[in-house]
């Protein structure tokens, strides 16, 4: 019979699957229970849903109520109010299936959603819907959030709302209007704080840094960095020794060095080298960094990727990727590329304005790291 494999790189996970962060469990339980509202910011595939959902499923008391909306998808005004309105939806559900207790809670609703049609639906997964009798989505926006303050007020409940990629609003039509309504929506809050997600952290920050943006210091900045080496090596460990295999310290260092700590990454590697493996086998730097050229060996999107680019900003990213985007800018390099100083530096402007790459503690790091372990080799 086969062993289920105990990693999980293409979804959202919680409890088992989910690895350390004590640290940032602790911070943000201590800001939802003070209903501060947080600014949570880092590249994509660090795991910053899947901190949440851990968050919310596992770590705070069930009376709070918890919403975690996704609006990466969006492109209207329409879209957001919809999906926000999904996330205030399943916070009555989530936890309660007993329909007579629903009902109540439906009854109680009605007296809050003035503007809303409100029905408990039926089904093997009870539901409850507030379809708004607003034409207008702005109306139909403050209805939702302010019905929601009532209820929370009226049974002395409270509630946190996670919002991930926050930074979509921006490119909506009437963005403006949109942010000046949200502003003061989530300022008015009862009993609710807000986390507000992104992974574009230059536009996520603009929003709450920028003196004459309606979210202004409307949060508290926290940067969610990729867990701790020491503590993912322990983690994985222990669970490749459910088939009795070791992982190398020094493996595991090579994998989250090269991946920059990227959560997903290691954990689709991880998986990779848990079904291949047999019992009472080593996971050496050799096995691991065959196992990462397999995988690479398989992202054909990638070629198609790096010819999109010019000539310039293709050897830009090069030079990042063997260099880890340190000291790039080293004449050897220069001469290597065919590149003059002012042309490259040119070429990483443009690159970070597409969010390829970004900047943090004065290194430049690729958004993506599969891209960027394609092209080391090359």
């Amino acid at each position: 019979m086969k062993m289920k494999n105990p990693f999980k790189f293409d979804m959202e996970v919680s409890g088992n699957f989910f690895c350390d962060r004590k640290e940032n469990i602790d911070d943000l339980e201590d800001y939802i229970i003070n209903t501060t509202n947080v600014i949570m910011f880092s590249k994509r595939r660090i795991g910053k849903s899947s901190l949440i959902k851990e968050i919310f499923t596992n770590r705070l008391d069930k009376s709070i109520l918890t919403a975690h909306i996704d609006i990466y998808a969006i492109s209207t005004t329409k879209e957001l109010f919809e999906h926000l309105k999904s996330g205030v939806e399943d916070c009555f559900t989530k936890s309660e299936s007993n329909l007579n207790k629903l009902a109540r809670v439906v009854d109680e609703l009605r007296e809050c959603f003035t503007n809303a049609e409100v029905k408990l639906v039926v089904s093997s997964s009870p539901s409850i819907e507030l379809n708004s009798t607003q034409k207008d989505y702005f109306k139909a926006m403050e209805d939702l959030f302010y019905g929601f303050y009532n209820y929370l007020s009226k049974n002395n409940l409270q509630a946190v709302i996670a919002i991930d990629e926050f930074q979509k609003v921006v490119s909506l039509n009437d963005a403006e209007k949109i942010e000046a309504l949200l502003r003061t929506l989530v300022s008015k809050r009862k009993n609710c704080s807000f986390i507000f997600t992104g992974s574009k952290r230059n536009l996520l920050l603009s929003m709450f840094d920028n003196t004459e943006r309606p979210f202004f210091k409307l949060g508290t900045n926290y940067p969610l960095n990729p867990i701790n080496k020491d503590a993912f090596y322990l983690w994985s460990k222990e669970r490749f020794a459910k088939k009795d295999i070791f992982l190398d310290k020094d493996a595991f260092d090579w994998l989250y060095e090269e991946s920059d700590g990227e959560t997903r990454f290691i954990q689709m590697v991880s998986y990779e080298l848990f079904r291949q493996g047999k019992k009472t086998s080593v996971i050496t730097i050799k096995e691991m960094q065959e196992c990462v050229s397999v995988i690479l060996s398989k992202k054909k999107d990638l070629a198609a990727l790096l010819d999109a680019y010019t000539t310039p900003q293709q050897n830009a990213l090069k030079i990042l990727a063997k260099t880890n985007g340190k000291n790039i800018y080293t004449q050897t390099l220069l001469d290597e590329f065919d590149l003059t100083k002012p042309r490259l530096q040119s070429a990483v402007k443009s690159l970070i304005s597409k969010g390829i790459i970004y900047e943090t503690d004065n290194e430049l790091q690729f958004e993506d790291v599969e891209f960027k372990l394609w092209l080391k080799q090359l």
